[in-house]
């Protein structure tokens, strides 16, 4: 689907799109063709801790996360009420859509309910909205965080094609992002299979066998360079460098590099070795203690202020297992103990880290379990490289899907 934007009056609209075999899809706006619903404000006096009915936050979209609902008693109107099925998007923030997958809940103000008229397959509105999904995203005014209005969303257009058109691309796109989620939740079992691995083999920690310390006993910490554009000196050079989003948990994103200029001292000192391991200093508490080792992926680089390097200096430790350590339940009970939290984010600090208690079992036994890890990983990479081909496979089905070129 083409996106045409008047930038005269800030609206967007789309182009008649043609298929194959010529037809024409007729434009039409999303009021014409769903109902949409406005969350409520609820009063925070009533907020339960358990029991009653759950409030469906933002937070919640996409992954459903049971756990964290606020919830509600037993006096409220219906017409708030989400059931399982029902096609959700909300209007702050990340803009996101999904389709609701637990018991019913109530509908929280800045999330709308989207309910597709009879002439309307449901799953190609559902897929229709997350191709654009990112230009809803750009059309949000800022304040403190991106806002989108409900009135702007009923004046987008989109093209309609007729219902059994709708039906056949829901029907190819459904078993596209089926092969895509099968081939994630593989990966997930791995992630699992790993997990119990370790638990299995260090799991008791025992004091027999084990030694504790502190992290800076162990290894050199530090945190990373600081971007200044206004910087100038004769001597500078251009790096690739990591940040805070190509630090993931257990693994690393290097979908996106990008460079900076810095000082030629500078580079030597924050320039990455193999088997540094990198840590973020923060984001959401479940987050805490992310990050993995690194392989000199990428050469010459170095790595951003908001991110730790803890490179290994003493022979007792494996820097695959401390990596692993710091990343364990062990690991993220002691980060979520020491951080500073404000307003859903945790953070530590250099000092929280270097007094982290590192265990250190046998080297042999450090050593047994990362040759375990590597052949595991050769699973792992297998899948991965599924999960990527299937994921390349579903974006090319949406884009012809909406271009008129997938059904004719």
């Amino acid at each position: 689907m083409k996106i045409v934007r008047d930038l005269k009056n800030e609206n967007y609209g789309y182009e008649t799109i043609k298929n194959n075999a010529g037809m024409s899809w007729g434009n039409v706006k999303l009021d014409n063709i769903c109902t949409m619903l406005s969350g409520n404000a609820w009063a925070a006096s009533k907020f339960k801790d358990s029991g009653f009915i759950p409030i469906i936050r933002i937070q919640n979209l996409g992954n459903n996360v049971n756990e964290k609902f606020i919830w509600w008693d037993d006096k409220y109107d219906k017409k708030f009420v989400v059931k399982k099925g029902d096609l959700l998007l909300s209007l702050s923030g990340s803009i996101k859509i999904d389709t609701w997958k637990s018991d019913d809940a109530l509908l929280n103000q800045r999330i709308v309910k989207l309910i597709p008229h009879k002439d309307v397959e449901a799953r190609f509105f559902y897929w229709q909205i997350t191709n654009i999904i990112l230009d809803i995203e750009r059309m949000g005014k800022w304040a403190l965080v991106n806002n989108v209005s409900i009135t702007d969303l009923k004046d987008i257009q989109i093209p309609l094609p007729p219902l059994p058109i709708q039906k056949r691309i829901a029907e190819i796109l459904d078993a596209a992002d089926a092969l895509k989620r099968k081939d994630q939740e593989l990966l997930k079992k791995y992630d699992e299979l790993a997990q119990a691995i370790f638990i299995d083999m260090f799991g008791d920690f025992s004091e027999k066998e084990n030694t504790t310390c502190l992290l800076s006993d162990i290894s050199e910490i530090t945190n990373g360079v600081t971007k200044n554009g206004k910087l100038e000196f004769s001597e500078m050079m251009e790096a690739p460098y990591l940040r805070v989003a190509n630090v993931q948990d257990g693994f690393l994103d290097l979908s996106e590099i990008k460079f900076i200029k810095v000082k030629l001292s500078d580079y030597e000192k924050y320039q990455l070795r193999k088997s540094d391991i990198l840590l973020t200093e923060g984001g959401d508490p479940d987050k805490l203690g992310r990050g993995t080792t690194w392989n000199e992926e990428i050469p010459n680089c170095i790595f951003q202020n908001h991110l730790f390097r803890i490179r290994v200096n003493n022979n007792s430790i494996r820097p695959f297992f401390l990596a692993k350590l710091i990343g364990s339940k062990y690991g993220k009970k002691y980060f979520l103990k020491a951080a500073k939290q404000t307003t859903g984010i945790a953070t530590i600090n250099s000092s929280q880290l270097k007094a982290f208690p590192v265990i250190i079992p046998p080297i042999a036994k450090q050593i047994k379990y990362e040759t375990i890890c590597i052949q595991l990983n050769n699973g792992i990479n297998k899948v991965q490289l599924g999960f990527d081909n299937s994921e390349n496979l579903f974006q090319t089905l949406i884009q012809k899907a909406f271009k008129g070129e997938l059904v004719q």
